[in-house]
């Protein structure tokens, strides 16, 4: 009775403020919807029968709506490169819809792609101060380290953590990476908090990178090592000594954590190019995927839609690599795709490939700019803010080399908050006026 309780209460406290106090406390409303989800927990018939996703994602956008004459002046939303990129990408999408081999697959992931873009709009206005970005990857972390509470109660099995979260979290990969990201943002908030929140971010390092070991993921382990160097390389200077003592603490941390089937899992990843009787089945089909994927784009070079791949592995791939849900002998029996820049190219073909291809080149040339932010004498807590937010979309693609993450709604989130960050940063040109809005000074904001 505790937790549908609580979170009603939680749902009803953040509706109130959304429109009373900032319209931040409307995403918190949605966060707490994606991370819980109540139709996945065995409490849910306590609960009205609602759409609480949409319900959030309504009650945000509305206070957006609300207020919009109060938050900061920002440029257009559509005018920074990712926005312009994903719309281009989600155009595209719909425009398959003519030639998509499962038209009702196609249609799904679409629409999923829209509503994500929303997402983008959503975090693009609320963060329109160094505080609002902080406010954010709290709340991501938060999310996360709820997931890590979860992570302990359901324990793993054999060595896979599946079902945790809802859709788009219910399998270990992808819970495995969202946790990283999230480890990522509480490394942020711990180097440029001088408040409880920083032994909060510490807490919450712990608890998530506890689930980030249940859920055994080599990918997500590639990942978040990656966008650790990424935070390392471009952090403040004036947090290097922190971030050393954090590392050296975490380290010390993560072996006490750590168990004997994470380990020997991590040691598998050298199997893709192994063809011995030992070497891991599932590290060495995603070889046998890669192939079969260059084979499929060889043959529709203007894409065959979304969950594509699914649609045609049967025919291009050894039914030893194909996943069955029925036995040996299920008729049904596929396999997705395993790495987002090969779902671009099978699935939206040539033109999704050269749109993925682009915004991976902005997501490059944004980490040099976090960089150079040291030498221009920005904000020491804004620059390290913006290198975790560089760092945790590093995750989401290097993870993405073993995994298909093109439909991971982090990613929106994380893109958008960069955008902002670079813009308070400088990084972006200054700030404009946009179409319509009020005269405001770039740091003007409605108080929280």
């Amino acid at each position: 009775m505790i937790a549908p309780l609580a979170y009603l209460i939680l749902c009803a406290v953040c509706t109130l403020f959304a429109f009373k106090r900032h319209p931040i406390y409307g995403f918190y409303f949605y966060l707490a919807s994606f991370y819980v989800h109540p139709p996945s927990r065995w409490w849910n018939y306590m609960l009205p029968s609602l759409r609480w996703a949409l319900i959030s994602a309504v009650v945000a956008v509305l206070a957006v709506l609300v207020h919009r004459g109060r938050l900061s002046a920002k440029p257009f939303w559509l005018g920074n490169a990712p926005a312009k990129i994903l719309t281009l990408y989600c155009i595209l999408m719909w425009v398959q819809c003519a030639w998509a081999l499962d038209l009702e697959t196609h249609l799904d992931g679409a629409t999923k792609f829209v509503k994500f873009l929303v997402a983008f709009w959503l975090v693009y206005r609320l963060v329109d101060t160094k505080e609002m970005l902080r406010n954010f990857m709290f709340a991501h972390a938060a999310g996360c380290a709820l997931l890590g509470i979860m992570c302990q109660f359901v324990g793993r099995e054999g060595n896979r953590l599946d079902g945790v979260g809802g859709p788009g979290l219910d399998d270990a990969n992808t819970l495995g990476m969202y946790l990283a990201t999230g480890i990522i943002c509480s490394l942020g908030i711990f180097l440029t908090h001088k408040d409880w929140r920083r032994w909060a971010s510490l807490g919450m390092m712990v608890v998530i990178l506890n689930g980030f070991v249940l859920a055994n993921s080599r990918g997500s382990f590639l990942g978040l090592v990656a966008g650790g160097l990424v935070v390392l390389v471009c952090k403040a200077r004036e947090h290097r000594k922190m971030f050393w003592v954090l590392a050296m603490v975490g380290v010390m941390g993560f072996s006490v954590i750590v168990d004997k089937t994470f380990v020997d899992r991590m040691f598998t990843i050298g199997d893709v190019v192994e063809d011995s009787e030992d070497a891991d089945m599932s590290a060495r089909s995603r070889v046998e995927l890669y192939k079969a994927q260059l084979q499929m784009a060889a043959d529709y070079p203007m894409g065959v839609g979304y969950r594509g791949t699914a649609t045609l592995s049967a025919r291009y791939l050894d039914r030893k690599w194909l996943a069955r849900d029925n036995g040996i002998d299920d008729p049904d029996a596929a396999r997705t795709s395993h790495n987002t820049l090969m779902t671009t190219l099978v699935e939206q073909g040539v033109a999704g490939l050269l749109l993925f291809l682009c915004l991976l080149g902005w997501l490059l040339v944004s980490i040099v700019r976090v960089r150079a932010m040291n030498k221009r004498g920005v904000d020491t807590e804004l620059i390290t803010l913006s290198a975790a937010i560089c760092g945790a979309l590093v995750v989401v693609v290097v993870a993405g080399s073993a995994t298909d993450y093109l439909m991971a709604e982090v990613q929106f989130w994380l893109f958008a908050a960069l955008v902002s960050a670079l813009q308070l940063g400088g990084a972006l040109g200054p700030v404009r006026q946009q179409p319509g809005g009020p005269a405001l000074h770039p740091m003007t904001r409605l108080q929280p």
